[in-house]
């Protein structure tokens, strides 16, 4: 039996700017492996007498476990760190002491032994969450036309958010968090996108209820489609063509499988999803990008409210 988080109440945290923008959840595994361990063992089955005297038989009992009969495990720390009290010649009257929990050693093994039943480590972001693990989850995007309406993002602070992000890539010592941290970025302009559209939609007063429900399942429809027709929709609205998003095709690989995608130093190398082709960007431009693409659509925007 493999590990399922279903089966767990799992701890999130939430990341938030300092404009207190939500760029998602995240979950410290290694902090629930800790807490969990005991109960984690015990779902597993898994038997180990720490600091305990044991009998050959007893000892071979324990190695005989799916964990260690399908791993090196034994050998690459079992063997190592056990002792025999005795050297009688009769196998039934040899005992084995098993080390203490107490120890690097043990640290490494129940760290494998958690490897082994597919338990995640290191701390996990937005995007690598399971989906009922995710802040931004499916439930909110099925009222996402509503949820922009109550809830509308503070245009102004877009930048700072942006300028955040750069500092927390920066600060990051492994490249997955960075390739999060850069996914998260998109989801924020994505969202700016879509929450400046929700608000140049204008307000239907004279219709009834059900025509109103009909109207809202179809923008929010566009919403949630292609960047294609949100761009038709931003258009019709502002009669302007929306500025272009030049990194979609990495936030669509990094959304695909963040896994793929290759950080070295300040570059990042992905696989672009359309041709295939394996294509590399300049992290500091990606989100320069970004900020250019508020700066034009504010410029649209003061347009746009110039002339009513």
């Amino acid at each position: 039996m493999k590990f399922n988080h279903k089966d767990w109440d799992i701890e999130t945290g939430t990341q938030t700017g300092n404009d207190d923008f939500i760029y998602g959840n995240y979950v410290e595994w290694d902090k629930f492996r800790n807490e969990k361990e005991e109960k984690l063992l015990e779902c597993f089955g898994i038997i180990l007498p720490w600091d305990k005297e044991i009998t050959l038989s007893k000892y071979i009992e324990v190695i005989s476990q799916d964990v260690f009969i399908n791993t090196s495990i034994i050998n690459d720390y079992l063997k190592r760190n056990i002792t025999f009290k005795n050297n009688d010649n009769l196998l039934y009257e040899i005992i084995i002491k098993f080390p203490s929990r107490n120890s690097e050693f043990s640290d490494k093994l129940i760290s494998k032994i958690f490897d082994y039943y597919e338990v995640p480590s290191g701390t996990q972001y937005e995007y690598e969450l399971p989906e009922d693990l995710q802040y931004w989850n499916n439930s909110y995007e099925e009222n996402e036309y509503q949820n922009y309406i109550d809830y509308p993002l503070k245009f102004e602070e877009y930048p700072q958010t942006i300028k955040d992000i750069k500092l927390k890539i920066e600060r990051a010592n492994d490249n997955l968090t960075k390739k999060a941290l850069i996914l998260a970025s998109f989801s924020i302009t994505e969202s700016l996108y879509k929450n400046i559209i929700v608000k140049e939609i204008p307000k239907e007063n004279k219709i009834s209820n059900f025509s109103q429900k009909i109207l809202d399942d179809e923008i929010n429809k566009l919403l949630r489609g292609s960047n294609e027709n949100k761009n038709k929709l931003f258009k019709s609205l502002l009669n302007k063509v929306p500025p272009k998003q030049p990194w979609l095709d990495l936030r669509n690989s990094l959304a695909h499988d963040i896994e793929d995608a290759k950080v070295d130093e300040n570059k990042i190398e992905f696989t672009n999803l359309k041709s295939g082709e394996k294509e590399t960007k300049i992290i500091e431009e990606i989100l320069k990008q970004q900020v250019d693409f508020y700066d034009q659509l504010k410029m649209i925007l003061d347009a746009h409210h110039d002339k009513k």
